[in-house]
């Protein structure tokens, strides 16, 4: 087409839609009730949308919405004692039990968020799941573009 083009209008604010209902995994037997699930909707609804999420993965979110679980437990938990220190029976001042399930529990939440690509830094390293590509192959987002370099 020659000449000069139309000028497109812009359509307005983008929306960000949710990931639909359709396509989000369903619960795996194993996962506690309550608050393992509810995480696990939410982790697994941004991991779709994303398009990170794949069945290889399912143990690695299972395991990061017990941890996370755990931890908001044993900070309620943390809070209710209100001290960093706890009496025994005894009258012994030992540590709060409940602050180290916390920490601990903070711990691995955060190392699998980062295997999962749920942190920040990590979101952007994150890479596509491909349906059919062999066990562990990393198929990058801009591998679409890019020729490759191997001869076939």
């Amino acid at each position: 087409m020659q000449g000069r083009k139309p000028v497109i209008k812009p359509l307005g604010d983008v929306v960000e839609l949710p990931a639909s209902a359709v396509r989000i995994p369903p619960y795996p037997k194993t996962l506690p009730e309550g608050l393992p699930r509810e995480c696990w909707d939410d982790v697994t609804r941004q991991m779709v949308a994303r398009n990170t999420y794949d069945a290889d993965c399912r143990d690695l979110v299972e395991a990061y919405c017990i941890q996370r679980a755990r931890f908001i437990e044993a900070n309620r938990k943390a809070i209710e004692f209100g001290t960093l220190t706890v009496k025994s029976k005894r009258g012994k001042s030992s540590f709060n039990p409940y602050i180290t399930l916390s920490n601990n529990a903070h711990d691995r939440m955060f190392k699998l968020a980062l295997e999962l690509g749920l942190s920040p830094v990590m979101r952007g390293r994150a890479v596509r799941a491909v349906r059919g590509a062999r066990a562990g192959a990393v198929v990058s987002p801009s591998s679409k573009y890019l020729k490759s370099v191997l001869p076939r």
